[in-house]
């Protein structure tokens, strides 16, 4: 049977919360071309200037479009955070310091 992942709805309260502080464990993308696959819920960026931007390019589980297209989020800036059920991130932009950080969610299946 197939299961669908819900992003940060995945999870009761103080599942949210040790997710949260990346107790499951990230995948940090330090340059543009670095690629994450897994089943991530949680993006952050953090690291350089303020006013850093990062372009990424995310495939999902579920969502806008059919499964396994992917999106394009350009301007994200240092400190943002974006939710979701992504499978697949990929850091097509990114300037000097910045980390983007790939939060690891359950596994899907």
């Amino acid at each position: 049977m197939a299961y669908t992942h819900r992003g940060i709805r995945q999870y009761q309260g103080d599942e949210s919360g040790n997710v949260g502080l990346g107790q499951l464990g990230f995948k940090a993308l330090t340059s543009a071309g670095n690629t994450g696959d897994g089943n991530f819920f949680m993006i952050k960026v953090v690291g350089g200037a303020a006013t850093a931007v990062v372009t990424l390019e995310l495939e999902t589980h579920q969502g806008d479009g059919p499964t396994g297209s992917s999106v394009t989020i350009t301007g994200i800036l240092t400190g943002e955070v974006i939710y979701g059920a992504f499978k697949k991130i990929t850091s097509t932009s990114q300037g000097s310091n910045i980390v983007v950080l790939c939060y690891h969610g359950n596994t899907v299946g």
